[in-house]
């Protein structure tokens, strides 16, 4: 008979049937059984895994003391030796998400035992701890909780048997999951040739370059000529109005910016300055249409080659930026655009 594989898993107050808010600053309680959403994946996992153990944790309780009661979580976890450790699922619950993303982090780089949580895309705790662990992608609600439980069940059985675990394209989870223990006592030509050897024989490997994990965009088709569109210039190279009026930082942006160009054929040199640290921006200085190229674009609008220009440019600074940040920002932007009826936009970079 195969081996029946060990499940310790965590879940929240809500989840582990104490209570909401009024109970989210509880301590840790132990249930030798499944709990809540473990029901479902006590059903899901047949007779090839029992969940032997599910720590129950409030929000609060974990969230304001991470770095304490997350090493709990580990000892508690370890006292079970279980084969396997399973967070959640959390979807956009982002106190929950942050438990569910440390939990897993830790007890993959502390027990060195398989461990699995899900999350949504914009949870803090899937930007925090995607490159530690593998967090499986979900919705932003728990409106399909049994079929985020079947994928949770069907990628923890692969991990704990030690099946070869592709990249987050291939296997719908975020960033780069945990992260890769080198043996470099192992010359770097015979590790990559046990790794080819281990591709081709379809054994578990994996690849100590981790490629991003990337957001696939589809390209859009514009709905009208050229000729009639309206055009925005947006740039991440941080050209603000002198003075710097809304206190743009130079590297890791917190916000975005749009100013008012109406009227202008041009950018001015005495009216703007830089706000980016990552590039030689003298060239911009002593002309900001090399950044924000306003004077071209009046040139395309005079001879018809466009509709027309935005009255406003949007900025703000890429350098050190994080991806989900960015993100943020360009949905905030697409936004104000679709607000003002503009039909295309061009970015200009560093």
């Amino acid at each position: 008979m195969a081996k029946k594989y060990r499940i310790v898993h965590y879940i929240n107050q809500f989840y582990g049937g104490f209570g909401g808010e009024d109970t989210a600053g509880m301590d840790i309680v132990v249930k030798e059984e499944p709990v809540g959403p473990g029901l479902a994946m006590k059903n899901a996992f047949g007779d090839r895994a029992e969940i032997v153990a599910t720590i129950i944790c409030g929000d609060n309780h974990i969230a304001e003391n991470l770095e304490t009661v997350v090493p709990e979580v580990v000892k508690i976890v370890k006292k079970y030796n279980p084969d396997m450790f399973i967070a959640g699922p959390g979807f956009n619950a982002g106190r929950y998400g942050m438990a569910c993303g440390a939990t897993t982090a830790a007890v993959v780089e502390t027990l060195k035992i398989p461990g699995v949580t899900a999350l949504y895309a914009e949870n803090p705790g899937t930007d925090m701890y995607k490159d530690r662990c593998y967090i499986l992608k979900t919705e932003n609600n728990a409106r399909k909780m049994r079929e985020v439980i079947k994928k949770i069940v069907d990628f923890s059985l692969r991990l704990v048997s030690g099946e070869a675990i592709g990249d987050g394209k291939k296997e719908d989870y975020h960033g780069s999951g945990p992260a890769i223990e080198i043996d470099y006592s192992i010359p770097a030509p015979k590790r990559a040739i046990n790794m080819l050897l281990a591709k081709y024989y379809n054994k578990p490997y994996r690849t100590e370059v981790v490629m991003p994990n990337h957001e696939k965009i589809p390209v859009p088709v514009l709905d009208k000529p050229l000729s009639e569109a309206k055009i925005a210039l947006v740039t991440d190279g941080g050209l603000v109005p002198k003075g710097n009026p809304d206190n743009m930082v130079v590297t890791n942006s917190t916000c975005f910016k749009y100013y008012l160009i109406e009227g202008k054929d041009k950018l001015s040199p005495e009216d703007y300055e830089v706000r980016h640290q990552g590039y030689n921006n003298a060239f911009v200085l002593d002309d900001p249409n090399r950044l924000v190229p306003v004077d071209a674009m009046r040139t395309l609008e005079k001879e018809g080659v466009i509709g027309s220009l935005f009255d406003s440019y949007f900025t703000t600074a890429g350098v050190m930026t994080p991806m989900e940040k960015g993100k943020k920002f360009g949905e905030g932007i697409a936004k104000i655009m679709k607000e003002h009826k503009v039909d295309a936009a061009i970015l200009t970079s560093t």
